[in-house]
């Protein structure tokens, strides 16, 4: 019987895949390990407090760089501004985040955490600092410093590459 759940699956080489290895395609591991450090998160630290990854992530955000606007958070969590809009709202209505008018543009809102916020975040942060450094643990201090610099560049080259394609 063929297990299609089995993670020790082998890829079938057929004429129109020609063999690909597909764990050497980037974004498949990058997209791998980041679902998989976002589930390990997720049961740890945050279902404990009824949060998704994206609450999280839009929580972190604000934590660590204050107030924001919608779009800021966007940019700096790579989620769709959709996404993110949707986001506020339901952490404003568990009273976690707080909508202020700009003063220089009453247009645009800042969200910032409330003290429940603030508090969730102090937290959980310990938590998730702690499967981070998990992972930490298995590179030596040379190896994770390359991994981070290797993961920026390629950033770095992917925020250059989204520039020159109309949005």
């Amino acid at each position: 019987m063929n297990d299609m759940s089995s993670p020790g699956r082998r890829p079938v080489v057929t004429e129109a895949n020609q063999g690909i290895n597909f764990d050497d395609i980037l974004q498949v591991q990058v997209v791998t390990l980041g679902n998989k450090l976002g589930l390990s998160i997720l049961r740890r630290a945050l279902a404990p407090n009824n949060l998704s990854i994206r609450e999280w992530r839009v929580i972190a955000i604000m934590f660590v760089f204050g107030p924001s606007m919608a779009r800021q958070i966007s940019e700096q969590t790579a989620l769709d501004p959709a996404h993110v809009s949707r986001t506020i709202h339901q952490l404003k209505k568990r009273g976690i985040v707080t909508f202020q008018e700009n003063p220089n543009d009453k247009r645009q809102i800042i969200v910032d955490l409330t003290k429940e916020g603030t508090r969730l975040a102090h937290e959980m942060l310990p938590q998730v600092s702690e499967i981070a450094n998990s992972i930490r643990s298995i590179f030596t201090d040379e190896e994770f410093t390359q991994m981070i610099g290797y993961l920026q560049r390629a950033n770095d080259h992917v925020d250059t590459m989204l520039a020159k394609v109309p949005s």
